[in-house]
Protein backbone atom coordinates (compact mmCIF):
# COMPACT_ATOMS: atom_id res chain seq x y z
CA UNK A 1 0.00 0.00 0.00
CA UNK A 2 1.41 3.44 -1.26
CA UNK A 3 1.05 5.95 1.66
CA UNK A 4 -0.13 9.42 0.53
CA UNK A 5 2.10 12.45 1.82
CA UNK A 6 0.16 15.37 2.49
CA UNK A 7 1.41 19.14 3.00
CA UNK A 8 -0.51 21.21 5.66
CA UNK A 9 -0.69 24.52 5.83
CA UNK A 10 -2.70 27.40 8.34
CA UNK A 11 -2.06 31.24 8.69
CA UNK A 12 -0.90 32.31 11.62
CA UNK A 13 -3.63 34.10 14.29
CA UNK A 14 -1.20 36.49 15.71
CA UNK A 15 -1.23 38.11 11.84
CA UNK A 16 2.50 39.13 11.66
CA UNK A 17 3.00 39.68 7.83
CA UNK A 18 6.11 38.19 5.89
CA UNK A 19 8.88 40.57 5.59
CA UNK A 20 9.63 39.25 1.75
CA UNK A 21 5.77 39.22 0.58
CA UNK A 22 4.26 41.84 3.08
CA UNK A 23 0.93 38.77 3.95
CA UNK A 24 -0.12 37.36 6.66
CA UNK A 25 2.78 34.64 7.93
CA UNK A 26 1.94 30.81 7.32
CA UNK A 27 2.01 28.02 9.23
CA UNK A 28 2.83 24.67 7.61
CA UNK A 29 2.85 20.90 8.51
CA UNK A 30 3.67 20.23 11.85
CA UNK A 31 3.56 23.91 13.42
CA UNK A 32 -0.06 24.17 11.81
CA UNK A 33 -1.46 21.58 13.24
CA UNK A 34 0.09 22.58 16.50
CA UNK A 35 -0.94 25.69 16.40
CA UNK A 36 -4.87 24.29 15.83
CA UNK A 37 -4.79 21.46 18.39
CA UNK A 38 -4.12 24.09 20.95
CA UNK A 39 -6.66 26.24 19.57
CA UNK A 40 -9.67 23.81 19.95
CA UNK A 41 -8.42 23.03 23.19
CA UNK A 42 -8.26 26.25 24.54
CA UNK A 43 -11.90 26.94 22.77
CA UNK A 44 -14.35 27.80 25.06
CA UNK A 45 -17.96 26.72 24.79
CA UNK A 46 -20.43 29.24 23.34
CA UNK A 47 -17.47 31.05 21.85
CA UNK A 48 -17.66 29.78 18.20
CA UNK A 49 -20.86 30.97 16.42
CA UNK A 50 -23.30 28.61 15.25
CA UNK A 51 -21.10 25.55 17.19
CA UNK A 52 -22.18 26.05 20.92
CA UNK A 53 -20.52 22.74 22.22
CA UNK A 54 -16.74 23.44 20.14
CA UNK A 55 -13.66 23.55 21.93
CA UNK A 56 -12.76 21.60 25.63
CA UNK A 57 -14.08 24.71 27.74
CA UNK A 58 -11.06 23.50 30.26
CA UNK A 59 -10.97 27.17 31.65
CA UNK A 60 -14.49 26.79 32.99
CA UNK A 61 -13.17 23.65 35.37
CA UNK A 62 -10.33 25.95 36.65
CA UNK A 63 -12.87 26.97 39.16
CA UNK A 64 -14.27 23.30 39.88
CA UNK A 65 -13.24 21.83 43.41
CA UNK A 66 -10.47 19.64 42.82
CA UNK A 67 -11.50 16.14 43.19
CA UNK A 68 -9.68 12.69 42.37
CA UNK A 69 -12.10 12.67 39.43
CA UNK A 70 -11.48 16.49 37.59
CA UNK A 71 -7.62 15.15 35.82
CA UNK A 72 -9.23 12.19 34.36
CA UNK A 73 -12.59 14.30 33.05
CA UNK A 74 -10.24 17.02 31.66
CA UNK A 75 -7.85 14.26 30.13
CA UNK A 76 -10.86 12.64 28.38
CA UNK A 77 -12.74 16.13 27.25
CA UNK A 78 -9.46 16.53 25.23
CA UNK A 79 -8.80 13.72 23.93
CA UNK A 80 -12.62 13.66 22.26
CA UNK A 81 -12.30 17.44 21.51
CA UNK A 82 -8.98 16.61 19.84
CA UNK A 83 -10.29 13.66 18.09
CA UNK A 84 -14.10 14.93 17.08
CA UNK A 85 -12.69 18.45 15.83
CA UNK A 86 -9.10 18.14 14.30
CA UNK A 87 -9.12 15.11 11.08
CA UNK A 88 -5.46 15.67 10.50
CA UNK A 89 -4.61 13.45 14.18
CA UNK A 90 -5.31 11.09 16.03
CA UNK A 91 -5.08 11.56 20.17
CA UNK A 92 -3.63 9.23 21.61
CA UNK A 93 -3.22 10.47 25.07
CA UNK A 94 -3.35 13.28 27.81
CA UNK A 95 -1.76 13.82 30.35
CA UNK A 96 -2.73 16.23 33.12
CA UNK A 97 -1.28 18.20 36.12
CA UNK A 98 -3.51 19.92 38.53
CA UNK A 99 -1.39 21.99 41.17
CA UNK A 100 -4.23 22.89 43.73
CA UNK A 101 -2.61 25.31 45.93
CA UNK A 102 -1.89 27.57 42.79
CA UNK A 103 -5.42 26.43 40.63
CA UNK A 104 -2.50 25.66 37.49
CA UNK A 105 -3.16 22.84 34.97
CA UNK A 106 -0.78 21.52 32.94
CA UNK A 107 -2.09 19.39 29.83
CA UNK A 108 0.84 17.08 28.03
CA UNK A 109 -1.26 15.93 24.36
CA UNK A 110 0.60 13.30 22.66
CA UNK A 111 -0.91 12.52 18.76
CA UNK A 112 -0.23 11.18 15.83
CA UNK A 113 -0.20 13.08 12.71
CA UNK A 114 -2.21 11.72 9.60
CA UNK A 115 -1.09 12.23 6.03
CA UNK A 116 2.12 12.53 6.50
CA UNK A 117 5.03 9.72 7.06
CA UNK A 118 4.52 8.21 10.28
CA UNK A 119 5.11 11.10 13.01
CA UNK A 120 4.16 11.45 16.20
CA UNK A 121 4.11 14.99 18.64
CA UNK A 122 2.98 16.01 21.72
CA UNK A 123 2.09 19.81 23.22
CA UNK A 124 1.93 21.16 26.29
CA UNK A 125 -0.43 23.89 27.13
CA UNK A 126 -0.84 25.65 30.75
CA UNK A 127 -3.43 27.17 32.20
CA UNK A 128 -3.06 30.02 34.81
CA UNK A 129 -6.32 31.74 36.42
Amino acid sequence: MAFVSKSFRDFSLTFDKNAVTDDVLSLTNEAAIKESVKNIVRYNFYEKPFDPAFGGNIVGLLFENATAGLEEEISERVQDVINRYEPRVTCYEVVTQFDEDNNDLSIEIYYLIEGIPARLDNLEIAFKP
